[in-house]
């Protein structure tokens, strides 16, 4: 706010320059009426920070709860000493990661629905777009992000190892996410890093949908390169977290 209001003083002194050099040399102000450029921003009108800055907050708090949570399912079994009691039990391997992540996907899930309705409702954040397709977004990348926890856990041998590799993690996506700085300004290589990370793609979804009203005929990109680092993380992790238990 306080940019725009400098740019609009400095357009209106220009403007009265220009009409007392012209009312100088004896000529019409009418005949050098020219155009006057004005700035026009879309989807936040009133350039408030809040309106741009919590979706990105929204966005990144479903990442690190979905990433924690995940990250000590498996590390907290191991450093009480009752990860061998977890694998000597009936189950498979892939049973035993079922079991671990329907906690994490229902607590991440919860979270950023009730998150998302104090944004709405408390910072008055408008959701533009499909509720129904930012709820079907959001349960994806939460799939994701439940891939990489679950990896961080079976490396990790204790709790608070595997929270400062989530810290590590979430650091380095919320770098490439857009959040601290545009990344069409980064480096030609950091913006094809940036293409694959997830969180990226997701506040660009979470942005288009709450902000703009966009739908999947503008972020199928996102969408698609979502569903494909998706997919290439699911099956790593599923494969190595299944590895590392049997």
């Amino acid at each position: 706010p306080a940019q725009a209001s400098n740019r609009a003083i400095q357009g209106l002194a220009r403007d009265i320059d220009q009409r007392i050099l012209i009312q100088r040399l004896g000529l019409s102000a009418e005949q050098f009426s020219g155009f006057n450029p004005s700035l026009r921003v879309w989807f936040n009108e009133n350039l408030s920070e809040a309106l741009y800055t919590t979706p990105a907050e929204l966005g990144m708090m479903l990442e690190f709860t979905v990433l924690l949570f995940a990250a000590l399912a498996f590390s907290r079994e191991r450093e009480l000493g009752t990860i061998e009691q977890l694998l000597v039990m009936p189950f498979s391997s892939l049973e035993i990661i079922i079991g671990k992540s329907i906690p994490v996907i229902i607590v991440g899930f919860a979270d950023f629905l009730l998150m998302l309705g104090m944004v709405h409702f408390a910072f008055d954040v408008p959701i533009r777009g499909s509720f129904l397709l930012l709820m079907v977004l959001a349960f994806g990348y939460l799939l994701v992000e439940l891939g990489k926890g679950l990896v961080l856990s079976v490396i990790s041998k204790t709790q608070h190892q595997a929270f400062l590799l989530v810290l590590l993690v979430g650091m380095v996506d919320f770098m490439f996410t857009g959040y601290a700085a545009p990344v069409e300004s980064m480096p030609q290589v950091l913006q094809w890093f940036a293409n694959v990370i997830p969180a990226h793609h997701w506040l660009t979804i979470l942005r288009g949908i709450a902000l703009k009203g966009a739908g999947m005929d503008v972020l199928w990109p996102n969408v698609l390169a979502l569903a494909i680092l998706g997919t290439v993380i699911g099956a790593f992790s599923l494969q190595f977290v299944r590895k590392a238990l049997d």
